[in-house]
């Protein structure tokens, strides 16, 4: 066997399941609470009550610890959302609607996942390991965005002169910013990048729509 696939443990029962979670929630507290220097196997080990040895089977090196976490907060952000906004009727715009709401969300309720988002930032930039990690995460979030934009000039809610290619990451730019410019801009940007992205009257149809609902 080689040490590759020597690195790959595959849970198979819940027991197994539940403790690797366990293991990748302990890694995720201890970067919220100490930053990535503080990222030590015995700290996971500990904050998780288990020993080394049983870290260690999980996650044989730190990478694959790296890796998984990475894994994890993709299933936390695949998963964990607001309440949805009122539906305008264009799933691409509602779509859209929900990352703004996401990101609030997460500031007021979770704020621990900017943290640990942003100490993975940092730490990528002098960590190939940790690079590699985080692009694995992104990935999964940019073909979300991807479909957004695609779903929404199909649909005609979005200009049809729309390069896609560049839209993409400069969403994915604006959406991961806020935390830059500050939450309070929240709104501000919102509607700066709907008054960008749809297309004409789009907006007064959707407006009248709401007002019309309220009525």
């Amino acid at each position: 066997m080689t040490s590759e696939t020597a690195e790959i443990i595959i849970p198979t029962t819940t027991e197994q399941v539940d403790r690797r979670k366990s293991l990748l929630q302990a890694a995720f507290d201890v970067i919220a609470s100490s930053g990535f220097e503080g990222l030590r196997t015995r700290a996971v080990a500990a904050r998780a009550s288990v020993n080394i040895a049983t870290l260690h089977y999980y996650f044989p090196t730190k990478q694959s610890l790296i890796e998984g976490l990475a894994q994890f907060l993709s299933a936390i952000f695949a998963t964990l959302h607001a309440p949805p906004p009122r539906s305008t009727g264009r799933k691409a715009l509602d779509h859209l609607r929900q990352e703004f709401i996401d990101a609030q969300f997460y500031h007021d309720r979770y704020p621990e996942l900017q943290v640990v988002m942003e100490e993975l930032s940092l730490r990528s930039k002098r960590d190939l390991a940790v690079e590699t990690a985080l692009q694995s995460l992104l990935k999964s979030w940019r073909f979300w965005i991807e479909t957004i934009v695609r779903e929404g000039i199909a649909e005609g809610s979005f200009r049809q002169d729309l390069d896609t290619e560049k839209t993409i990451p400069m969403l994915m730019a604006v959406l991961s910013g806020r935390s830059v410019v500050g939450i309070a801009e929240l709104d501000n940007i919102q509607q700066g990048v709907e008054s960008w992205l749809l297309a004409p009257g789009v907006k007064e149809e959707v407006e009248l729509k709401l007002q019309g609902e309220k009525q």
